[in-house]
């Protein structure tokens, strides 16, 4: 089995997945992009995969890159190594101080039967088998991987998880995942006035700006039905607007994003612009459609 570097693995993977969409030679500009690294540092790790026999390569302007047999075998069973002491394991929501040391995917082309063996440092006696765990994102593959322990072996440091969800966030800026077009609503609007712009437009939120683009606060469809709930039918948007508006630059990762949401516990933020002028709202809704598969794992 080849041991790859987690950026070797990393271009590797978006090199054998753009070969497997396009069925075509894949440039190293295609990989970068894909990744979000500078194409001259992943021409050099292609150069390196080659030397390992994982791709080859046709010169010329028809010319590119394409995995060999050799690189399926690899991935097939892929060992990832993190940052050591970077990547904890998280337990009912709450971080551990069990540190992940390696990562190995056990029968990954086995939907019905994945496993990950989990090399770690630290104290696993408040860790049981039955207990739902995550790892992640992991650095570079930006991997996330949840499961359930399936077996501890404290002496050799082990944890076998079922594995119930394995995603990869890809990198994104927020800016890229928001809509378009900004639909902002004014402070002296009625709530029914509010209301009636959201359904239109099919949001559950949207900020409150003045008439110089100053954000006032964010209105969404909860507080209107917290109004209407205590009988307030003639209130105004700033009445019930929460003022507290949690935010964003356009030009974040959404990985930046989702700690922001988990952390303040909201639903949507405030995209800004570098000149801190509102640009639109990236919501959970948003990251979830960017994160292949990801919509059919959380409804399941």
């Amino acid at each position: 089995m080849q041991n790859l570097s987690s950026t070797q693995r990393e271009i590797l993977l978006a090199l054998v997945d753009l070969y497997n969409k396009n069925k075509r030679m894949i440039k190293s500009k295609e990989v970068a992009d894909v990744i979000g690294k500078d194409e001259g540092t992943v021409r050099n790790i292609i150069l390196s995969l080659k030397v390992l026999g994982l791709i080859e390569s046709k010169p010329g302007p028809n010319g590119g890159y394409v995995p060999t047999l050799k690189a399926y075998e690899t991935i097939k069973n892929p060992i990832i190594t993190p940052i050591l002491d970077q990547l904890s394991l998280y337990k009912d929501g709450f971080e551990t101080d069990i540190k992940i040391s390696n990562i190995e995917i056990l029968d990954i082309t086995n939907p019905s039967g994945n496993k990950v063996l989990l090399r770690v440092s630290g104290e696993l006696k408040k860790i049981k088998v039955g207990d739902t765990v995550k790892v992640g994102p992991v650095p570079y593959s930006r991997l996330v991987i949840e499961g359930v322990v399936i077996h501890i072996d404290d002496s050799r440091k082990e944890l076998i998880l079922d594995v119930t969800r394995m995603i990869s966030i890809p990198k994104v800026q927020v800016k890229n995942i928001i809509s378009r077009k900004l639909i902002a609503l004014k402070p002296n609007m009625t709530l029914k006035e509010a209301s009636q712009i959201l359904y239109k437009e099919g949001i559950r939120g949207a900020p409150v700006l003045d008439e110089n683009e100053k954000i006032l606060g964010i209105l969404t469809t909860a507080d209107i039905i917290k109004a209407f709930f205590e009988g307030n039918y003639e209130a105004k948007v700033s009445d019930y607007m929460k003022t507290n508006v949690i935010s964003i630059g356009d030009e974040d990762d959404i990985i930046t994003a989702i700690r922001k949401m988990l952390i303040y516990n909201v639903g949507r933020l405030l995209v800004l612009s570098r000149n801190q002028k509102v640009v639109g709202i990236v919501t959970r809704t948003d990251i979830l459609k960017t994160i292949a598969g990801l919509e059919e794992l959380v409804n399941a």
